[in-house]
């Protein structure tokens, strides 16, 4: 049977027109299509906060990505607001928490891309850069204007890391960030980084299977084939 795949949505408030204040619920529509390209069945999970609900997410599904998004509360790993954070929802932010703290609990395959490398990062114990200029040495653009499937800059990979055995030491990839993780959390094992050092992923070597990355594989999809085997090892290691 070809796994389940959980998506995890967002927050959309309609800003203008006759529905003007409305919330929406959302996914960029390059994750359904790239887990229907693996192979796998893409179920949307809207966010909520109740606990139970949360659970049967979890058990309904065979493997999850963790989607792109907004930033996340500083409060969240304790520190005030920068300059240039952008905007973020606290709701959207204690239900994914419940969603990734369950899903880690109970070992199931994970994915987590961009937002979701950095909400992985903070629900354990990790912190973030609010943005790439606050960093304390010179670092390159991290946010293209061309398009979403175009590479923008490579990462060197690690040794021994799951995304080694798929890619190799080297890769080249696009990118739309202006957060980044800045401490690791526990268990959280670096395995990619930019030229400027910016941390680009980390797996977590005590589970079964957890990739987070900061660049949007979804999306190079989109022009290329390339990322492919990384969602079709995330629907081998559901099986």
């Amino acid at each position: 049977m070809n796994p389940v795949i959980g998506i995890s949505t967002n927050f959309l408030t309609v800003d203008k027109g006759k529905f003007l204040g409305m919330e929406r619920i959302y996914v960029n529509k390059d994750y359904v299509d790239a887990v229907n390209k693996a192979g796998g069945v893409p179920l949307l999970l809207p966010p909520v906060e109740d606990a139970e609900t949360v659970c049967r997410y979890v058990r309904l599904c065979d493997g999850f990505i963790l989607s792109g998004g907004g930033d996340i509360n500083p409060a969240l790993y304790g520190e005030t607001p920068h300059p240039k954070l952008e905007e973020f929802h606290s709701a959207l932010d204690r239900s994914q928490w419940l969603l990734t703290q369950e899903i880690l609990r109970t070992d199931k395959p994970l994915l987590a891309v961009c937002r979701g490398v950095q909400l992985l990062n903070v629900v354990q114990g990790g912190t973030l850069w609010q943005d790439v200029s606050a960093i304390d040495h010179p670092v390159m653009l991290h946010s293209q204007f061309s398009p979403r499937g175009d590479l923008f800059h490579p990462v060197d990979i690690a040794q021994g890391s799951i995304l080694h055995r798929i890619f190799g030491d080297k890769l080249e990839v696009n990118s739309f960030h202006h957060q980044c993780l800045k401490d690791p959390g526990k268990g959280l094992k670096i395995t990619a980084t930019a030229p400027d050092g910016i941390i680009e992923a980390v797996e977590m070597p005590d589970h079964r299977f957890v990739i987070g990355i900061q660049w949007h594989p979804e999306m190079l999809l989109t022009a290329s084939d390339t990322m492919l085997p990384l969602f079709r090892q995330l629907m081998l290691a559901c099986q």
